[in-house]
């Protein structure tokens, strides 16, 4: 090779890691605005929903959102096959800007909850998009450095959207809550258009057939086990997402200190993961960690049920030690899954995401069902007997250690 060749794919390998670097820094400025995104709306949604029917039980909401959400996340890899990776992502986010731009003007009725319906069902599609978009980078010798950075920003953007939903709907009421949203996506799209607009590479077919995944799952106890567990888990968050900020207002809480409380008790998710991640690896394995994470969680819920205090700290305090439980709970089943497959097994680990859109339709179901003949109280003891039941398949996982 002559020395104006070598100094040729220097240039160009100088370039390609300046767009590298450029293309990490933007993703990682794009998870900071996913995680926001989601809590701006997370735990406002359900009081819209509430002042369109005028009843607490918003759960008919939640199960049509989630029953058109899982059956379609089944074919989402055909339009990732037609469009591509970040083209994907781009036409839900031009559609989701849509949305939310109608919203801003849309007075509370079942108009605007349909659009918010639709909103969600959406939004549970960016997720696994960003994932697929993400994948693309891991032959870039970057996927440890680019998830880590990914995840911590997406936890800080988690973090600080309950205090800001909380203030504006205080302040400026649910129409500037989705000019705000509105804005968040945005930049999304401008993020994703900038930085990852020019994926190339093959996209694999796949043509998932439900019957072999499930058969698959049935024949691996583990994957069964754990999927239970993660269940679990989603029906747990399903439940405080929906009727805690709900349950907290009749309390008497403002909505700046319910979202004080939301964001204190979001911590343990920054501070906490990486560590028992670390511990699970040298010391205890995963199954351990995620019996203590769920007993902590039980802990925490029958506290919560059996206590008639109505103060700000006290219920800070217990949604934080919840959150304890359930950030041990979401890093093991994560890792333990993790580890029973491999990068190819891309049918199972799409049959794994579903299990926040099952959870939410079974527990809009089991909740609708008891709110019609119980307070809203109850939801701590259906909450309980989920978490004590998923102990068993817990208990049942092969050890990894």
């Amino acid at each position: 090779m002559t020395k104006t060749q070598k100094q040729h794919v220097k240039r160009r390998s100088l370039r390609t890691e300046e767009s590298t670097s450029r293309s990490i820094q933007l993703i990682a400025f794009l998870g900071f605005l996913y995680g926001l995104s989601i809590s701006l709306l997370a735990y406002v949604t359900s009081s819209y929903f509430k002042t369109v029917i005028g009843s607490d039980n918003v759960s008919v909401f939640y199960f049509i959102i989630f029953a058109v959400a899982l059956p379609l996340l089944f074919h989402l890899h055909r339009l990732v096959e037609g469009f591509g990776r970040a083209r994907t992502l781009m036409l839900v986010l031009i559609v989701q800007i849509d949305v939310l731009f109608f919203l801003q003007f849309l007075p509370m009725n079942y108009a605007g909850a349909v659009l918010l319906m639709i909103y969600a069902i959406l939004n549970s599609f960016v997720a696994v998009l960003i994932d697929i978009v993400l994948e693309a980078y891991s032959v870039d010798g970057t996927t440890g450095r680019l998830r880590g950075l990914y995840l911590s920003v997406w936890n800080f953007g988690v973090l600080v959207g309950p205090l800001i939903s909380m203030y504006i709907l205080d302040h400026f009421g649910f129409s500037a809550i989705f000019t705000a949203e509105l804005l968040v996506y945005v930049a999304m799209f401008l993020a994703v258009f900038l930085a990852l607009n020019n994926i190339r590479g093959h996209v694999p077919k796949q043509r998932l057939s439900l019957r072999k995944v499930v058969r698959t799952f049935r024949m691996r106890r583990d994957l069964s086990y754990i999927y239970a567990v993660s269940l679990a888990l989603r029906f747990f968050y399903a439940s405080m997402t929906v009727y805690m900020p709900l349950y907290l207002f009749d309390l008497g809480m403002q909505p700046m200190e319910v979202g004080l409380v939301f964001t204190v008790m979001l911590i343990p998710f920054i501070l906490l993961q990486y560590p028992v991640g670390v511990l699970a690896d040298k010391k205890y394995g995963e199954k351990e960690m995620m019996i203590l994470g769920l007993i902590i969680m039980i802990g925490a819920t029958a506290w919560m049920w059996a206590t008639q205090r109505t103060d700000v700290w006290m219920w800070m305090a217990l949604l934080t030690v919840s959150r304890v439980g359930a950030a041990i709970l979401e890093t093991m089943e994560d890792s333990y899954f993790y580890k029973q497959i491999t990068a190819h097994d891309m049918a199972l680990i799409n049959c794994f995401r579903t299990t926040r859109p099952f959870a939410y339709i079974v527990c809009m179901i089991l909740t609708g069902a008891v709110f019609f003949f119980f307070e809203m109280r109850s939801m701590f003891i259906v909450i309980i007997i989920v978490l004590a039941l998923s102990l068993v398949p817990a208990v049942r996982l092969r050890d990894t250690r």
